[in-house]
């Protein structure tokens, strides 16, 4: 058995004080003459042999009860392991888990409420010399460091929800490395949670928390919830006037089957459409909505359902830009072709442009969503840098060779994307025999494709070798089973390679039917892909490609009296936005550069949030043994307080409740004595 206060016990020195009552005896006596005591004598020495009987009882009664009232003082308890509670110089961190699904109902209250009320008792625990750590999902700087219990109690009073998701393991790093600097003594970790199992990331977990940690898991019914779990738009170029089409995710996160639910789309706050759905009990359905885009150059919009009682995955929001026309770019190595500007240069959807091969400006391809390399006899080494660049950051290449192709610097280019490389020059002829009718590149192009398709004649052709790590994808097969057109995507961009020059001499696919849709279609594709919304939490940066802004100019993203300043890195032409705990709330926003407004950006919550499913305490205890985590304790607290758990756990079994009950009848013993035992 061990004391809790052990300086108490130093009382014990109080049990002197009955004694010498018993000792002494202060009690006086009175003489009574009396003629003859001859008939007293038996009656006296009785009585004197009983009263003295009585007086040590209750002797023994006093000195038990008084000797249990100082023991249950010091707080006594049997041991179950490591002791979380010291006299003095305990260092107690708490993580007190304020994300959105801590807002569901328990029995009484929110989890998040009963999540502070834990914290309190946590902090009603230990003595106010004592000092305490406060963690949030949102890592907040004031929370950083080490507070009064007063001062905790105050902080954990002033915690509210937050869009932040953080994993066990993240915060169990952040608490070691916020205890590393402080001496060694009691210390000690607690984790207030629902341990969602979509956001826990405890199987992540790979050893041993260098802290004695307790978990203490919060439970509650589990709500069903339908929510918006995406959106996105195919195309990476919205064009002006023409047909957007959106696809919406919506999942059944339920028990429940759900019919003649409404999915509305409002664009720039009006409302556009409405899409009536049914979705099975934990299925999901994707959605199409369209509409005619506008003339505006940034759109926000969202779209929306009705669900209750989780509300905050209800809505996703959404910005995209409206381009009025696709810059296309040739790089031209044997003059004008005149393919391509019958292709190009001759449709207003398409910016055409064209530089000779020996005078590229490097600094306006970023500027550009499609770049034709067209008949270059060699790729120098600044066009190739510029290039790889460009297609990493979301560009399309379409690669046409020469008729004297030097392979090397064309393979080094390549190369650096990981593409298929050319191999030689072949001279025979051969007749296209396969077309990918289901690649993206062909959507759209073909209701049905006859056995006897008239497909592309080749007279010369240059032979791609195919790598076994190879991400080609064919576009058209020769017989030979050579690619005559492939696909490839390195990084966030597209290279489009041929095997053949745009020339008659090499083969007719310049004149084929088949070249117009698949080139109109690579420039519609073409483009950095733009990122619909952003979600909040995320550390991932927001792209802004092509740059080509002073340097000088500063980002900032607003809202309806609201403003912030995000990060800014350049690399090349493309600038990053970082926006880390800045952004709290999810909704459409403003972007400025200086005091010019060049875009829009959405944020949307993290809809790991939405999978309402948590580990139940029995749950927790099978994971943690099955990872082997020894250092890892479930406290379950159920609806009794939390100090008489935490005894049983990290104290032991607490024994002061029963010295005072023992001390209270050892009291009554003493009452009972002195009253009826005559």
């Amino acid at each position: 058995m061990n004391f809790v206060f052990p300086g108490f016990l130093f009382a014990l020195v109080s049990l002197a004080v009955p004694v010498l009552i018993h000792l002494f005896r202060f009690r006086r006596f009175k003489t009574v003459y009396f003629p003859n005591i001859a008939f007293l004598r038996q009656l006296s020495e009785a009585s004197d042999r009983e009263s003295k009987l009585r007086h040590i009882l209750v002797l023994i009664a006093r000195m038990l009860a008084l000797a249990f009232l100082v023991i249950a003082f010091a707080r006594p308890y049997v041991p179950a392991g490591e002791s979380t509670v010291s006299p003095e110089g305990n260092t107690v961190g708490v993580y007190l888990d304020n994300s959105f699904s801590m807002s569901a109902m328990s029995e009484r209250t929110t989890l998040l409420e009963e999540a502070r009320g834990r914290a309190l008792e946590i902090a009603d625990l230990y003595g106010p010399a004592d000092r305490f750590l406060l963690l949030t999902n949102d890592f907040e700087g004031r929370h950083q460091r080490f507070l009064s219990r007063d001062e905790f109690r105050d902080m954990v009073m002033q915690v509210r929800q937050s869009a932040r998701i953080r994993q066990v393991g993240e915060v169990m790093t952040r608490m070691e490395d916020l205890f590393g600097p402080e001496p060694a003594g009691n210390r000690v970790t607690y984790y207030v949670s629902d341990f969602q199992k979509s956001t826990s990331g405890l199987e992540d977990i790979d050893s041993d928390p260098r802290l004695p940690v307790y978990f203490l898991p919060l439970s509650s019914p589990r709500p069903d919830n339908l929510f918006v779990d995406s959106v996105w738009i195919d195309s990476p170029v919205v064009l002006a006037g023409r047909p957007v089409s959106l696809g919406v995710r919506i999942r059944n996160d339920g028990d429940g089957e759900l019919s003649n639910q409404s999915l509305l789309l409002y664009i720039n706050g009006q409302q556009r459409s409405v899409v009536s759905f049914d979705i099975d009990p934990g299925g999901e359905t994707v959605l199409e909505m369209g509409w005619s885009a506008g003339t505006g150059e940034v759109t926000h919009g969202h779209v929306s359902i009705n669900d209750y009682p989780v509300t905050f995955d209800d809505r996703m929001y959404f910005t995209y830009r409206v381009s009025r026309e696709i810059p296309v770019l040739t790089i031209e190595g044997g003059g004008r072709n005149p393919y391509l500007e019958a292709l190009y240069g001759r449709d207003e959807l398409f910016d055409y442009h064209s530089m000779p091969g020996f005078a590229v400006d490097h600094s306006a391809i970023a500027g550009f969503s499609l770049v034709v390399l067209d008949a270059l006899e060699r790729i120098p080494p600044g066009l190739s840098a510029e290039l790889n660049r460009f297609v990493r950051q979301g560009g399309s290449v379409a690669v046409f060779p020469a008729r004297n192709t030097e392979l090397s610097s064309y393979n080094e280019f390549l190369g650096q994307l990981g593409v298929d490389s050319y191999l030689g020059r072949d001279t025979s002829g051969i007749r296209v025999n396969h077309l990918n009718d289901q690649h993206l590149l062909f959507e759209g192009v073909f209701e049905d494709i006859p056995e006897n398709v008239d497909l592309p004649f080749v007279s010369t052709h240059y032979t791609i070798g195919r790598a076994s790590a190879s991400t080609g994808e064919n576009l058209l097969r020769m017989q030979n089973g050579m690619p005559l057109l492939s696909t490839y995507t390195p990084g966030n961009g597209r290279v489009l390679l041929s095997a053949v020059p745009l020339a008659d001499d090499f083969s007719n696919l310049q004149r084929h039917s088949v070249f117009v849709p698949l080139m109109v279609n690579l420039a519609l594709q073409s483009g950095f892909m733009q990122h619909l919304y952003h979600t909040i939490g995320d550390d991932s940066p927001f792209v802004i490609p092509g740059g080509r802004q002073p340097t000088d100019m500063v980002y900032s993203v607003r809202s309806e009296g609201y403003e912030i300043i995000p990060e800014q890195r350049r690399s090349g032409n493309m600038v990053q936005l970082f926006f880390h705990d800045q952004i709290e709330e999810a909704g459409n926003y403003s972007m400025y550069m200086g005091e010019q407004q060049s875009g829009g950006i959405s944020f949307n919550y993290d809809r790991r949030e939405s999978l309402l499913d948590s580990y139940s305490a029995g749950e927790l205890e099978d994971l943690l043994t099955d990872m082997q985590l020894e250092g890892v304790n479930i406290v379950d607290a159920g609806n009794i307080p939390l100090g008489e758990a935490l005894s049983e756990l990290g104290l032991g079994t607490q024994l002061w409740r029963l010295f005072l009950l023992l001390a209270l009848l050892l009291l009554l013993t003493e009452i009972a004595l002195l009253r009826f035992l005559k």
